[in-house]
């Protein structure tokens, strides 16, 4: 994984803290956190999607707020075991 796509899934890692219910994550938020630029979001959205680390919201309303994703357990453990 690049590191700009590891921050990222750290930060979003972050913004569950330890005991959330939900899954759902910012994406945009956590990119602007770290300055990252549009393209280079875009790049590391497509990695951690298709990596398995996130992934897209099968709902149409949630799926339409730009930046809100799940982060999967894979993606969870990635960043808790590193």
């Amino acid at each position: 994984m690049d590191e700009k796509s590891l921050q990222l899934l750290k930060v979003m890692r972050e913004q569950l803290g330890e005991t959330a219910a939900s899954r759902t994550v910012d994406a945009v938020a956590a990119a602007k956190s770290l300055g990252m630029y549009p393209g280079t979001l875009e790049r590391s959205l497509l990695y951690l999607v298709r990596a398995g680390y996130i992934e897209e919201y099968a709902d149409r309303a949630m799926a339409s707020r730009d930046g809100m994703f799940l982060i999967t357990l894979q993606g969870i453990a990635a960043i808790d075991n590193a």
